[in-house]
């Protein structure tokens, strides 16, 4: 590479530029893991979504069975009385509660039909949500394996740029650096050439002074802006 200063000081400024695309693309890669996280959540969210529903179901299922038992015993005790019964209107009256409680036993069976149903529904949906799960999680692991180790080698590839980096820094004068680092903290383009007398971003005009000094070689300061300016056919670019 040559001497000159100020083609270091480009050199430098080039390799930020590479430097900034690989924090970019890990500011991506960190942001699509965290989408394949959570869609992973999600999913693990649905399955259990599913599973509490049977569980909830069965529990429905056992209630409702056991009261129809409950209807089914009351059915049995009260026919006992009716075979001891003797007196006719006490035996009406028995026999009016018997006729009741198998209404109930009718109503009591249907709710029973209708627990079922749901259950049956709900652990094939359970069981449709878990096979289909199974894929979809491998999928997403898988995705997930192959962004974590791109963001392992970036980050490996991001500290070796940075020692790189404390090389050229060390190449370019002080001054340079100096107001280089404070314009490089606030814009993307810290560094750009003179174009048509003027900075190349914002576009204010360059005073005759300062244009004398570029041509001459100097490395200017825009007056709006503040970004570093350059003319490249002087620099020999």
């Amino acid at each position: 590479m040559s001497e000159h200063p100020f083609l270091r000081f480009i050199d430098l400024v080039n390799f930020d530029k590479t430097i900034h695309s690989i924090e970019t693309e890990q500011v991506t890669i960190a942001e699509d893991i965290a989408v394949t996280e959570k869609q992973q959540q999600e999913l693990d969210l649905l399955v259990n979504q599913a599973e509490s529903k049977v569980t909830q179901l069965k529990k429905r299922v056992d209630d409702q069975e056991l009261e129809m038992k409950s209807f089914d015993q009351q059915e049995k005790d009260k026919k006992q009385c009716l075979d001891n019964l003797s007196d006719y209107k006490e035996y009406q009256a028995i026999k009016a509660e018997v006729e009741s409680i198998q209404r109930m036993q009718i109503e009591q069976e249907k709710i029973v039909l209708d627990a079922w149903n749901q259950l049956e529904n709900a652990q094939s949906d359970f069981k449709k949500k878990k096979q289909e799960s199974v894929e979809q999680a491998e999928n997403l692991q898988q995705k997930l394996n192959e962004m974590q180790q791109k963001q392992k080698e970036l980050s490996m590839d991001f500290y070796k740029l940075v020692e790189q980096r404390k090389v050229k820094e060390g190449l370019v004068p002080v001054e340079w650096l100096e107001k280089y680092e404070m314009m490089r903290s606030r814009v993307a383009d810290p560094v750009v050439q003179v174009a048509q007398d003027s900075c190349g971003a914002c576009w204010q005009m360059l005073t005759s002074q300062d244009l004398v000094r570029a041509k001459r070689g100097a490395l200017i300061q825009c007056k709006k802006c503040f970004r570093l300016l350059y003319l490249p056919e002087i620099m020999g670019m």
